[in-house]
This record gives C-alpha cells, sequence and structure tokens, in this order.
C-alpha cells in the first residue's frame, strides 16, 4: 500500500477523480485536464491525460483505492 502522504498517491487519487468525471460527465473531465495544462504544464498534462488513458483502458472507472498494474 501507497504512502498517502507521497506524490504518487496524490497522483492516483487525481487519476481516480478525472475517471470519475469522465464516467459522468466526460466534458468536466476534458475541462479539468485543460485547467491543469494551463495552471501546471504540458509535462504534467500529458502524464496525467496518459495515465487516466491507460487506466481507463484496463477498465478504472476511478472507484475509490482502484489502481490496476
Amino acid at each position: 500500500m501507497l504512502d498517502k502522504s507521497s506524490e504518487e498517491y496524490r497522483h492516483q487519487c487525481e487519476v481516480r477523480q478525472v475517471l470519475r468525471w469522465r464516467a459522468e460527465d466526460r466534458s468536466k473531465a476534458i475541462d479539468y485536464l485543460a485547467n491543469v495544462r494551463q495552471k501546471r504544464g504540458n509535462t504534467v498534462a500529458d502524464q496525467l491525460e496518459k495515465d487516466c488513458k491507460e487506466q481507463w483502458s484496463k477498465g478504472n472507472r476511478g472507484d475509490k483505492g482502484d489502481w490496476r498494474e
């Protein structure tokens, strides 16, 4: 189990939240990713988008604690 104070854990939580938004209302997820790109830069946004796409393709829909290897 990841340390809940780690950056990796925070990132996984953020990915799961984006996936939940995508399942509910795709535009909300798209808007969030655009805001991340604007405020935190392309590198961070690209990684977040990549991880979201990867987790989505593995069937993760943002349930608490779900992370698929």
